[in-house]
């Protein structure tokens, strides 16, 4: 799940860039830290449902536009 959650914070990171928005100014209209922000972009951390509602709705998105494909390997 540690790639699930770079490619979520790349997926986070590319919407805000594309809707010219700052760490800053979405740290302000979600009402998440900016360094919480960083390290979701980075991959770092989980982040939760919630939050990331909130991120969607700061960038004007719906959050399936965040969420990356989930690859599922069937192990034999």
């Amino acid at each position: 799940m540690d790639d699930f959650a770079k490619k979520l914070g790349k997926n986070i990171k590319m919407m805000r860039v594309y809707k010219e928005q700052s760490q800053a100014e979405l740290s302000f209209k979600s009402g998440l830290d900016q360094s919480y922000l960083s390290r979701v972009e980075n991959g770092t951390v989980n982040v939760t449902v919630i939050k990331l509602c909130q991120i969607a709705a700061s960038l004007e998105c719906n959050v399936s536009e965040l969420v990356p494909e989930i690859d599922m390997e069937m192990g034999g």
